[in-house]
Parts: structure tokens; C-alpha cells; sequence
């Protein structure tokens, strides 16, 4: 009987404690632009430093970590082996990836301010006005997700084309080699586009393609959202009001979060054939 109540005393002591000492829940994030230039060590200190002003604005039980990835392999096994809750992702992986990974937009980021993308397809000044009678490569910062490029510029399958979609983590080069006549073309971004005409290649070059508005880099919660990610969620949007916050936006390039953007939803690639969707 003795040893009976010992069990007993041990077991409810125990139950005590584990009630009294919560498990950390682990909010742990990837962003992820293929493209982009840099490496996954270079940006460590800007994902540490998101990581740590988020720590300190929600729960004590919750640990934020980061980690970012340029490389799409890369960053795909880093999702598969490490499952991380959250993230944000540019909109070439997301149109391709978002079934496959279960992402559900929770905010939309804001670089340059801007709450929406553009693609423009650049040439030099002597190439062709239409997109058909170019050859060659067409390059882009962010054609790691060629399809997405090929849809929304083209309306055709990238294998569809006349010429091959690429990546480069080196736009200005390209940008620099199409002006010349050494490279067929370069797809730009509204924020590249922007930053393009104070340079003096800019008159070297021409548009001869562009897309409609697009949505910017979604934030994604991997999985079903829950009252985390509702949390989540209203930390970021609260940091473009917040002064603590504006240099660390400054270096993660936009100017705050926004609610998720609707028009995410008739962005879905069939990552099996890489066909547009409607």
C-alpha cells in the first residue's frame, strides 16, 4: 500500500510540474528567393534579427528561429527536412509549390512600398518589338520558377516558347549584356525596373512585353492556420506602425505587412506539367 501511494505521490508531483512549466512552441521561418543574390550565412544576422523582435512580441512559450535560402533545391529539402511554420516566399515558388506544401497566405509584403508586382520583359534597342521572333536565352532574378514567367508574360508553358527562360543572381550583368546585344533579353520586377532608369544602360534597352499587376512575396503558414498564426499575423502588420521596427524593414526591403493578397488564389501552377492555370 505503502508503495502504492510512493507512485501515486511521484505521478501527481510530476503532473504538477509538466502543468507548471509549458513546452516552448516553435515558430520557426524560412524566406526563401530563388534569384536573389547572397548567401544562406550572409543573411543568418537579418534572420536572426526578425527572429528576436519577434520573440519579444509574442508569447513567452513561443521561440522564433530563421533561415533563408536562394537556391530552390536547397530550399526545398530545408522545408521537407526541417517543416518549418511559416515563412515568406516569392511568388514563383508559391504559384508552384503552394499544394504541394499546404501554404496558406496569412500577410503580403510591401517592398518599395509597393502592395503589387510587374513583370517587363527588357531587350536591347535593336531586337525585335515582339516576344515570337526572339531566340536564345531570356534571363531573370526570378526564373528559378521559369513557368510563372512563362504564364503570366506569355500566356504559354516555358517549353512552349521560342527561347529558354533562366535564372541568374546577377541581373544587372544581364541587364548590361542585353543593352550590348550579347543577351536576348531580361525579365524584370517593378522594383528592378524602377531602379533601371536612373542607370545609363536603361537607354540601351526597351520593353516589349509586360504583365498585369501581380501579388507580392505572400507570407505563408505551412499547414492549417491556427490562433499562432492569427497571432503572427497581427505582430506583422503592426510592425510598419511600430519605430522599433523601421530598420529592420528597411533591410528586409519593404515598408511593413499587409492583409494576404486575393489575387494569390488564381496563382497555381501544376508543378507536375507546369501548366498555366486560369
Amino acid at each position: 500500500m505503502r508503495y502504492l501511494l510512493r507512485i501515486l505521490s511521484v505521478a501527481l508531483c510530476l503532473l504538477i510540474w509538466t502543468g507548471n512549466s509549458p513546452s516552448a512552441e516553435s515558430l520557426n521561418f524560412v524566406i526563401i528567393q530563388p534569384g536573389q543574390p547572397g548567401t544562406t550565412q550572409e543573411a543568418q544576422p537579418v534572420m536572426d534579427a526578425l527572429a528576436a523582435y519577434l520573440q519579444q512580441r509574442l508569447p513567452a512559450n513561443v521561440k522564433v528561429a530563421g533561415s533563408y535560402y536562394n537556391v530552390l533545391a536547397d530550399a526545398l529539402d530545408f522545408v521537407h527536412a526541417n517543416r518549418p511554420r511559416w515563412g515568406i516566399v516569392s511568388l514563383g515558388f508559391y504559384a508552384q509549390f503552394v499544394e504541394n506544401l499546404q501554404m496558406t497566405p496569412i500577410a503580403s509584403t510591401r517592398p518599395g512600398g509597393f502592395s503589387k508586382s510587374i513583370l517587363r520583359l527588357a531587350v536591347g534597342k535593336d531586337a525585335p518589338d515582339n516576344w515570337r521572333d526572339l531566340r536564345g536565352t531570356v534571363f531573370g532574378s526570378m526564373l528559378f520558377a521559369p513557368e510563372l514567367a512563362a504564364c503570366e508574360l506569355f500566356g504559354y508553358q516555358a517549353r512552349q516558347l521560342p527561347f529558354k527562360l533562366a535564372g541568374t543572381f546577377q541581373p544587372l550583368k544581364s541587364l548590361r549584356a542585353v543593352g550590348k546585344g550579347s543577351e536576348t533579353g531580361l525579365v524584370v520586377d517593378r522594383l528592378q525596373y524602377q531602379s533601371m532608369q536612373s542607370l545609363p544602360v536603361a537607354k540601351a534597352v526597351k520593353i516589349i512585353q509586360t504583365t498585369k499587376e501581380l501579388p507580392t512575396s505572400p507570407v505563408v503558414w505551412f499547414g492549417d492556420p491556427d490562433d499562432q498564426s492569427e497571432n503572427l499575423s497581427k505582430t506583422l502588420t503592426a510592425m510598419r506602425d511600430d519605430p522599433d521596427a523601421a530598420s529592420l524593414l528597411k533591410i528586409l526591403q519593404t515598408d511593413g505587412f499587409g492583409p494576404p493578397d486575393p489575387d494569390l488564389k488564381r496563382l497555381r501552377l501544376d508543378a507536375s506539367n507546369a501548366s498555366c492555370r486560369p
